[in-house]
């Protein structure tokens, strides 16, 4: 009797130490960093960015992080329809944002990771203009290259 409540035990504490470890590890996936600090690239604003209608270039720009968005999970046999790639908005104004309505003051920075941002931190952030435009912005899509959190 004593040898099945032993293996029990053992087996307990396996199973809680396996889910502990899953947590723990999941957790840190989706808030590691995975872009370098930020590059020596000339510092712009976005509103210089947005109103000079750069084509191509890389520039470092500060602001909030005013909106975080990842594409939903979609499950293997589903229908979904297309998403924004993984994306964060940046702004002028420590303002959080629900929509995509975007003022001068804010821009889409493309990134993979999204949730290793704080909303509402601020950041310098080194980003690259592409050459092409997915969304309905004035300018060029931006991707990140590298950031600082400043505040």
């Amino acid at each position: 009797m004593k040898s099945k409540y032993y293996i029990l035990t053992i087996i307990s504490a396996i199973i809680v130490g396996g889910i502990y470890f899953y947590i723990q590890h999941s957790t840190n996936i989706e808030n590691r960093v995975t872009y370098p600090a930020i590059s020596n690239f000339e510092l712009r604003s976005i509103h210089e960015i947005k109103q000079n209608n750069f084509t191509l270039g890389n520039f470092n720009v500060e602001g909030y992080v005013v909106k975080i968005y990842t594409c939903p999970p979609c499950t293997r046999r589903a229908l979904c329809k297309p998403c924004m790639q993984d994306n964060i908005v940046i702004s002028e104004n420590d303002q959080l944002l629900e929509t995509y309505s975007l003022s001068d003051n804010e821009m889409i920075l493309f990134v993979n990771n999204p949730k290793q941002f704080q909303l509402g931190g601020k950041y310098r952030f080194s980003v690259r203009l592409l050459d092409y435009k997915t969304t309905g912005e004035s300018i060029n899509d931006i991707e990140l290259v590298g950031y600082d959190l400043i505040g």
